[in-house]
């Protein structure tokens, strides 16, 4: 059993910005309750269901065709991994977020940048350090070089499937990120375009980090996401919004797959013209 979600363009709602997803999530959640498919009335799921809730007509994340090819309008695609989720489990969410991102955008949307996002890893960076010193174990958990390497290798050959213009990482160390260029150009992979930073960390960021960005045409770009993106707390209850079964018993135990944030730039201004997000909710306690 699985949920995907849609918000739609929430860049103007009252509650908009990262730090306000689950009020979006849950806000989208009650308009397609109230207004388009159900009248208010929570859903019984019977058996394998997949449910999607579409973005609100009225707000849509892509500008019409003519405006952006106009524009000229950007679109990064951020994907962030679910914690305690194996490499292999993750290559396979990469293919899925990215199948629901192409089936659900407009032909002549395309995404020029696709960031990804580990919950193992938060920004720590000085100069010298080595790869090996780094704590990434915030959320309880860690990711080896080799995993890292691995995703990456699935992420840039599924990138040019889906004609994705470049990929980036987020919250990487000099040390990190250097370890990342060279088992790039060692397999003739692409090179990390972006690296994201969170913008508590980027005001001063260490001269190595910089030269190395430099040096290797790495955008370093600052971002204001959570760490712990969607909590378990917030998962249930938006979910509950839609389930007229109570979700705090063990019988129904609800996690997130995956979770995309959408953002749409134009490119001469470097004016955000679009926000959205796009997660997909599984029923961990039915084996889905």
């Amino acid at each position: 059993m699985s949920i995907t979600l849609s918000t739609g363009n929430v860049l103007h709602a009252r509650n908009s910005g990262a730090q306000d997803l689950v009020s979006n999530l849950k806000r989208r959640v009650l308009q397609w309750l109230d207004g388009e498919q159900h009248s208010g009335q929570a859903l019984s799921f019977v058996g394998p269901v997949k449910l999607e809730i579409p973005p609100n007509p009225r707000e849509p994340l892509f500008l019409a065709e003519s405006h952006e090819r106009k524009a000229q309008v950007e679109i990064t695609v951020k994907l962030f991994f679910p914690p305690a989720t194996s490499i292999a489990a993750r290559t396979k969410i990469l293919e899925r977020a990215l199948t629901q991102f192409e089936a659900t955008a407009p032909e002549y949307v395309t995404i020029s940048h696709l960031v990804l996002s580990f919950p193992e890893i938060t920004f720590s960076d000085d100069d010298g350090e080595d790869l090996d010193d780094e704590d990434d174990s915030t959320l309880g958990s860690s990711i080896s070089e080799q995993d890292i390497f691995d995703i990456w290798t699935v992420a840039v050959r599924t990138a040019d499937w889906y004609k994705v213009r470049s990929v980036g990482v987020s919250e990487f160390s000099t040390a990190r990120l250097e370890a990342l260029i060279k088992f790039s150009k060692r397999m003739g992979l692409a090179l990390p375009s972006i690296n994201q930073i969170n913008i508590r960390d980027c005001c001063v960021l260490p001269p190595s980090l910089l030269a190395l960005a430099k040096d290797n045409g790495v955008k370093l770009l600052a971002h204001n996401d959570a760490l712990n993106i969607l909590p378990e707390e917030s998962v249930r209850e938006t979910v509950s919004l839609l389930m007229s079964e109570n979700l705090t018993g063990t019988e129904s135990k609800w996690s997130w797959d995956w979770l995309l944030k959408i953002t749409g730039v134009v490119a001469s201004r470097g004016v955000v013209c679009g926000l959205g997000w796009v997660v997909e909710f599984i029923n961990v306690s039915d084996g889905v």
